[in-house]
């Protein structure tokens, strides 16, 4: 459990209040913990191409979020074989970003406050506990909702800074309803054929992306340590 509780430990250094969200707003914003950051189409990072990143901390220590629109080929099921009940679960892993990609880490929907996590948007919490994730997955409290991602997204002093100066990347308010949308790969090309009205060529979005820096065999290991 240390080790999944690492990430939550640094966050919680960097953290800073996210404005509350409000519902799907399309219009741009500033670098601010809570919304969301869209890849510029020029931007050709593989790690971070047609992204759409939750926006977590934000502050003079760095910054940090959640790739959101990543389905990996990885189903539940597979990546934790040892959580009873959830066998045939297809839902994928998601990929969060290229630090620490061994290690899963979770945001949940949830009524009511939950222990060992972050509130990272109304009713969303950002949590590395296994206990949480565990009894999300068994369904034993039917008010939440979870999506799990291998990985997250991190950024130096003023790193992040520089690269919205640069304009490698556009800022709306997070929306949590897009979050846990049945195909969140839709919020990357729809905001940039409505609000930029520009030509892109998409990738094949309903493909499950692939990394190869996420492996089974290192989560599964990971967890079944703990």
């Amino acid at each position: 459990m240390r080790a999944l509780k690492t990430i939550l430990i640094a966050l919680a250094l960097l953290w800073t209040n996210p404005s509350a969200a409000e519902g799907p707003h399309q219009e741009k914003t500033h670098l601010a913990a809570g919304q969301f950051l869209l890849a510029s189409p020029h931007l050709r990072d593989p790690n971070f191409y047609q992204t759409v990143v939750l926006l977590m901390t934000y502050g003079p220590e760095g910054a940090s979020g959640l790739i959101v629109n990543r389905p990996t080929d990885i189903p539940l099921g597979r990546a934790l074989p040892h959580v009873d009940g959830i066998e045939k679960v297809s839902e994928p892993v998601y990929f969060g970003g290229p630090v620490g990609t061994n290690r899963l880490v979770a945001l949940l929907r949830s009524d009511t406050p939950l222990p060992d996590s972050k509130n990272v948007l109304d009713r969303i919490y950002f949590t590395a506990s296994m206990k949480n994730l565990t009894d999300a997955l068994q369904g034993r409290n039917p008010d939440e909702i979870i999506r799990i991602y291998a990985g997250y997204s991190g950024w130096a002093p003023k790193q992040l800074d520089s690269e919205f100066a640069r304009g490698d990347w556009v800022t709306i308010t997070a929306d949590p309803n897009a979050i846990f949308s049945d195909d969140p790969s839709k919020i990357w090309p729809n905001f940039f054929e409505s609000q930029q009205k520009i030509e892109i060529r998409l990738p094949e979005l309903n493909a499950p992306f692939r990394s190869p820096d996420i492996g089974l065999a290192p989560i599964t290991a990971i967890l079944s340590a703990h």
